[in-house]
């Protein structure tokens, strides 16, 4: 589990530098944190990264964030910080044609957070985006179609299939409120082939307001739900809100 911890981390920072110095690329760097004491000590941190390439025959994206809480058990006499949750997760996606309607794409994410019950996931994705209505600038509405394959090693033993298969249908909305505020959705529903009643959904959105030519103030609002998981020993929802500070270069 650590050994995939570091690995995933280093490939994510060190892809992250190399292609920050090429300055065709557009690059994000994000930082959110908090710390909360009294009769619960809690204290989380939240950092990102993504590299972004526009043109009008491929889009190139890759990103990566990390998540890391930890807390002071309520009747612990060492009051010593103890680890609660601690996830990488980075993909990267090529995007063909990606101004146009219609706009076939590649992706592969890569996942590691054993309280999800995953010591690694590997999902590899193909599929379409549909662009519905647009404007430069101003809006951008779509949904996209794709065929994923999921390969999991999980962190302990489960009745879960460790190779599956699913479609993924992901609506995505992304509309400029004022001047310097953006108002960012996407929904993913994923259900598989093997069992339909085996789903999940992944409900992202983001506030992004624009501070400055170079900094931006983010507010971010994640849902998940497995209808399956690993065992008893996890819980089906999973909710993260995230206040960040992002560096645009």
């Amino acid at each position: 589990m650590h050994k995939a911890r570091i690995i995933i981390l280093i490939m994510s920072v060190f892809s992250s530098i190399s292609l920050f110095s090429q300055g065709r690329w557009n690059c994000n760097l994000g930082l959110g944190a908090n710390l909360t004491t009294g009769n619960v000590n809690i204290s989380s941190l939240v950092t990102d990264a993504s590299v972004k390439r526009n043109d009008s025959l491929i889009s190139f994206d890759f990103h990566y964030k990390m998540i890391y809480t930890s807390y002071v058990a309520k009747n612990s006499t060492e009051r010593k910080w103890e680890e609660m949750n601690f996830e990488i997760n980075g993909g990267v996606m090529l995007d063909l044609y990606q101004y146009d309607k219609y706009s076939p794409f590649l992706a592969c994410e890569v996942l590691t957070n054993k309280y999800k019950g995953y010591d690694l996931k590997v999902s590899g994705l193909i599929g379409m985006k549909v662009r519905l209505f647009t404007k430069p600038g101003s809006y951008d509405y779509s949904i996209s179609g794709a065929f994923v394959y999921d390969g999991v090693d999980f962190s302990d033993d489960t009745h879960l299939p460790t190779n599956n298969y699913r479609i993924s249908i992901r609506p995505k909305m992304k509309q400029r409120l004022t001047k310097n505020l953006w108002f960012i959705h996407q929904t993913y529903y994923q259900p598989s082939v093997l069992d339909i009643n085996d789903f999940l959904i992944c409900s992202v959105t983001n506030l992004q307001n624009r501070l400055s030519k170079h900094f931006f103030f983010d507010l971010s609002f994640t849902y998940e739900y497995r209808s399956r998981i690993p065992s008893k020993n996890y819980k089906h929802e999973d909710i993260l809100t995230v206040l960040s500070i992002r560096y645009k270069i």
